[in-house]
């Protein structure tokens, strides 16, 4: 049986239906298509408007910024900051910490959506950190930009000298440009002149500090100029030189050691005795520049002196104790003993609350071992001499001072330029006084550079310092490290033994001279070590370095090390603590004194049974000797506000040592990491919390919780999630249908 359904159109007309062709007839036939009809036809309904929630309050955002910006000399900047929130919103500009206000040269323009800075006809003044500060009344925010102004060099600095001067021949040299302008200098143009012709022309281009001038004439004097050049132009010429005649060789001073043009021509400087400042500011005397480096001590900035417009770096620390801030002035107290032209000198130093700042000679041409490796540089046996006949007269006259340096590693020799071979020793905050401390004894340095006497907590000496000018010698002949393990325990059992050798083909073209050099300092007895006056006695630094064979030595094992040294250096036996421009400097840790004021050993009375628990003791007792310090944030994290969907991050910073642990809760409940939340934190003390794909669950007060074994910190911030009404988007759907 089947079923069948049927649907029935009934077509007689109603009485509605029968007087429909009467009024069609009354009115004009539509020109539109008879589904559509005409406007009197249909119903017209208007779409709503949107709901609009009532807008709330909200803490000002900047939601454009521009990034790190770099600028030709004379150029024009503009610096935009795209700002969102609830007004009144105040925009604030600063230059390292400093309102910036407007001049001739700079303009300020803020309005509802922004803030824009303009800078006309830039200049090196203008480089510099630039934050944008906006404020409401729920809150502030704030972004940071680095300009930097490119120019041509400065001109080389003083005047260019005269030196070998033969019969038709002779040698020239310069100092190489106080600012670089903020690229290399890749050449120098020398320009000569003379009583003759009385016009300067082009004599030469070169690329070293250093000019040998050949086919001079008798019958005539000459001066000479220098020019610097780089990417974006050449220099104004520097001062001119004196007056030079060619002839007979002038008669050399004997029993002299012949030296480097570099050694020659030290500037002088201007030696001051520090005390330390606590009734003015570091501003007050000084402009602050920009950041030159940072580290867990605190900052380095550039510094300009207001009265004489000279460069300085300024070393900002933080001293929360008052063992710390005694550690600094120790550290300047020995710097104003060790006045000599390799030494970095302290110049001033101001204390204010709980921070201390050190005014610093600026030493801009990057650690010795960086500039070796450096392809324009060329390494020969002639170069490690003059190095290390500088290295010697410095340690030298730190030793005739009564102190000891404690930490002479490749990272403390700075190279005073990027052209010449001027070196200087930097970082005196391990240097400690022998005269009337009786046996003393420390505990601390460079697993790689400290001697074995350090290491099994024996009285040293200056001869302690000559083992490390004996490692750094060895491996900058060779490029290989004597003593570097894979680790510091390692490293440390190596350093005991005092094994080492000349075995690698990397010795077979060092001289023999050198050898016994590297050898007479590496005695394992401190007692049979060279000191610094017998190493500059020595046969190999003797050596007349301007006739003496220059055969190139390899770079590619120092690359390998310098590779090899960096990765370990985030090891724990001494943490380095910042760098002041592109140099490592690392804080003083002084060893306990006992009632009588000799120092006490932190290790066990007991004789430690093996060098692996020598080395494990030193490790230990050295990070012992490091301050703790309760943990604090020094940056906390912030409210923020975000759109359904986006990523939301907090960041903080946390000091103190022990290094803390973290944790973060949501509300109060623990986070733990997830595609959702994750968790940064590195070893600048850094630490950030980023949600992914916020939702409004994630709407919440987030905290994040510093601890160590003094005790613990936390900061708070809340997350306000901005999420769509349900249905806001459906509705205007169902509408068009």
């Amino acid at each position: 049986m089947m079923e069948a359904t049927a649907l029935i159109f009934n077509d007689a007309p109603t009485k509605e239906n029968a007087k429909a062709p009467e009024m069609k007839a009354r009115r004009p036939k539509s020109s539109l298509p008879p589904v559509l009809g005409t406007e009197s036809d249909a119903t017209v309904k208007k779409k709503p408007a949107p709901k609009t929630p009532p807008k709330a309050a909200m803490a000002p955002q900047i939601i454009q910024f521009p990034e790190d910006q770099k600028v030709r000399a004379g150029e024009s900047v503009e610096l935009f900051g795209k700002v969102a929130g609830t007004q009144p919103i105040t925009c604030t500009w600063m230059k390292f910490r400093k309102q910036i206000q407007e001049s001739e040269h700079i303009k300020v323009e803020n309005s509802e959506n922004g803030s824009r800075l303009t800078i006309l006809a830039t200049c090196q003044e203008h480089c510099g950190c630039y934050t944008l500060l906006v404020e409401n009344k729920l809150g502030s925010r704030q972004a940071q930009v680095n300009l930097t102004v490119v120019d041509k060099p400065d001109p080389p600095a003083g005047t260019p000298c005269a030196s070998d001067i033969r019969s038709s021949s002779l040698t020239l040299s310069w100092y190489g440009s106080s600012y670089d302008g903020g690229s290399a200098v890749q050449s120098y143009s020398v320009e000569i002149w003379d009583s003759v012709d009385k016009t300067w022309k082009e004599l030469a281009t070169c690329r070293s500090t250093s000019f040998n001038v050949q086919d001079l004439l008798p019958d005539r004097e000459y001066k000479f100029r220098v020019r610097a050049i780089n990417v974006y132009g050449t220099s104004e010429p520097s001062q001119e030189s004196e007056l030079t005649a060619v002839g007979e060789k002038p008669e050399e001073p004997k029993d002299e050691v012949e030296v480097s043009d570099d050694d020659e021509k030290e500037p002088e400087i201007d030696y001051r005795n520090v005390t330390v400042n606590t009734e003015q500011k570091v501003s007050d005397f000084y402009d602050i520049e920009e950041r030159l480096g940072s580290g867990k001590f605190g900052q380095v900035f550039r510094l300009v002196e207001k009265k004489t417009r000279k460069i300085w770096a300024g070393k900002f620390f933080k001293a929360y104790s008052a063992k710390e801030k005694e550690n600094i002035r120790q550290e300047i107290s020995i710097m104003n003993c060790l006045h000599h032209p390799k030494l970095v000198q302290c110049v001033d130093a101001f204390e204010e609350k709980a921070n201390i700042v050190m005014v610093l000679e600026i030493v801009s041409g990057g650690e010795l071992f960086e500039r070796i490796i450096d392809e324009d540089f060329e390494l020969t046996e002639r170069e490690c001499i003059q190095y290390m006949r500088q290295i010697s007269e410095g340690v030298e006259y730190i030793h005739k001072q009564g102190i000891v340096h404690l930490d002479l590693k490749p990272e403390n020799i700075m190279c005073v330029n990027k052209t010449g071979t001027r070196i200087k020793l930097i970082d005196f905050g391990l240097a400690r006084k022998l005269e009337n401390a009786g046996s003393l004894k420390v505990l601390f340095g460079t697993p790689e550079f400290v001697a074995p006497e350090v290491i099994n907590y024996e009285p040293i000496g200056y001869a302690t310092d000559m083992w490390s000018i004996g490692v750094i010698c060895y491996i900058l002949v060779s490029g290989l490290s004597p003593f570097m393990g894979d680790n510091d325990n390692e490293t440390l059992a190596n350093v005991t033994s005092a094994t080492w050798d000349f075995d690698d083909e990397a010795f077979d073209e060092i001289s023999d001279d050198a050898k016994d050099f590297i050898s007479n300092l590496l005695k394992k007895d401190m007692k049979n070590r060279l000191d610094c006056t017998q190493c500059l006695q020595h046969p190999w630094l003797m050596k007349d370095t301007k006739n003496m064979e220059a055969k190139k030595l390899s770079k590619d094992r120092m690359k390998k090390y310098m590779a090899r040294r960096k990765w370990q250096k985030t090891g724990n036996a001494v943490r380095a603590i910042g760098r002041l421009s592109s140099m490592a400097m690392i804080s003083g840790l002084s060893g306990r004194k006992s009632s009588t004021g000799s120092p006490t050993s932190p290790l066990n009375a007991e004789k430690l049974e093996s060098e692996e628990d020598v080395s494990q003791a030193f490790l230990e007792a050295v990070a012992e000797e490091k301050p703790h310090v309760k943990p604090y944030f020094s940056k906390t994290i912030r409210d923020l506000e975000v759109v359904e969907g986006s990523a939301a991050r907090f960041d903080c910073k946390i000091e103190g040592y022990p290094d803390p642990e973290v944790v973060w809760f949501k509300d109060d409940q623990s986070i733990r990491e997830s595609r959702h939340f994750q968790i940064d934190y590195d070893e600048d003390g850094n630490c950030s919390l980023i949600i992914s794909d916020v939702c409004g669950d994630d709407d919440a007060k987030y905290t994040c919780k510093a601890v160590n074994s003094l005790g613990e910190a936390t900061c708070t911030a809340e997350l306000i999630v901005e999420t769509m009404e349900e249905g806001e988007g459906e509705g205007e759907e169902e509408e068009e249908e």
